[in-house]
This record gives structure tokens, C-alpha cells and sequence, in this order.
């Protein structure tokens, strides 16, 4: 055996063993400030419709006859994820579930307050990853902190849009 396929049988292995040590579930809690009252940061939080006209992932989003579900396909990897809406209490508290195919199910918990001028957004997902490939991919491939301050830089965004 040459040296070159030793590496790469080595690595592989350390990598399954990893994927195998990494836990299933995973936590991220974030908190962001906007310079928006509460109300506009709810209202594009909770627009689930539109997000694929100002969310660069989003490339389509399908909702259900009860508006109580939907569907978004993402731009690049083409994966469809299944969204539910758990909890509205508004402006404060929405909690959905998410699901995509078997490779994950999550739990997404966006939290609102107002203070003075800035409304402050605690965002918490919480991901349950199936099987070992699925682990290793969302290990290498995804940031949940990442995703939560893209998907909030872009609601700044369309929040100061609707504003103007």
C-alpha cells in the first residue's frame, strides 16, 4: 500500500470516528440587536411568504392551504426543508419545527423584546442530525451561529426596506 492511500484510509477513519463522537443534537443560542421597533421586526420574521424574495438561500417557499406550514427550497444545495409553525405569540415568541428528508429535524426559537429605540432578538435552534454522513456533512458544511446572523442581517435589511 503507498503512502498517499495509507493517508487517506487514515483520515477517513479518524473522520468516522469523529462523526461517530460528535453529538446528534446540537444548540446555538444567538441574541441581535435591531435599530427597528418590535412590530417591524415581527412582521418580517413571520412573512414566511416573501422570504425568497429578500433571503439570498431561498430560492422558493410553498405554503400550505392552513398558512400553518410551508416548504423552502435552498438556492444552492436544492434541499427542501419542511417548516410548522409550533408558537406565535406576538411580537414575542415563535417557535417552529423543521425537517428535511430525514437527514435532521430542528427546533427554531426566535424571542423578541423591545428596548427603547432597538428591538432584541434571541434566536435559538436547536438541530437533531441522523446517521453519520448527514453529522459529518452539517459538522464540515454548517454554521447554525453563521446561518442565524446571515438570516438577521438580511431581515435588517428588508426590515429597513418596508420602512422606507
Amino acid at each position: 500500500m503507498n503512502l498517499t492511500l495509507l493517508i487517506v484510509v487514515i483520515l477517513i477513519g479518524l473522520v468516522a470516528i469523529a462523526a461517530l463522537m460528535m453529538p446528534a443534537t446540537t444548540r446555538t443560542t444567538v441574541e441581535i440587536r435591531f435599530d427597528a421597533p418590535i412590530d417591524a421586526v415581527w412582521e418580517v420574521y413571520t412573512d414566511f411568504e416573501s422570504q425568497s424574495n429578500w433571503r439570498s438561500d431561498v430560492a422558493s417557499v410553498e405554503i400550505s392551504e392552513d398558512r400553518q406550514s410551508w416548504t423552502e427550497t435552498l438556492e444552492k444545495s436544492k434541499m427542501t426543508i419542511r417548516f410548522q409553525l409550533v408558537e406565535q405569540s406576538p411580537p414575542n415568541r415563535l417557535v417552529l419545527k423543521s425537517a428535511s428528508d430525514g437527514r435532521f429535524e430542528g427546533r427554531y426559537v426566535a424571542e423578541f423584546r423591545q428596548e427603547g429605540d432597538e428591538t432584541i432578538g434571541t434566536f435559538t435552534e436547536e438541530a437533531t442530525t441522523f446517521g453519520v454522513i448527514p453529522k459529518v456533512m452539517r459538522f464540515l458544511f454548517f454554521n447554525s451561529r453563521k446561518f442565524i446572523e446571515e438570516y438577521a442581517a438580511e431581515s435588517k435589511v428588508e426590515i429597513n426596506r418596508r420602512a422606507s
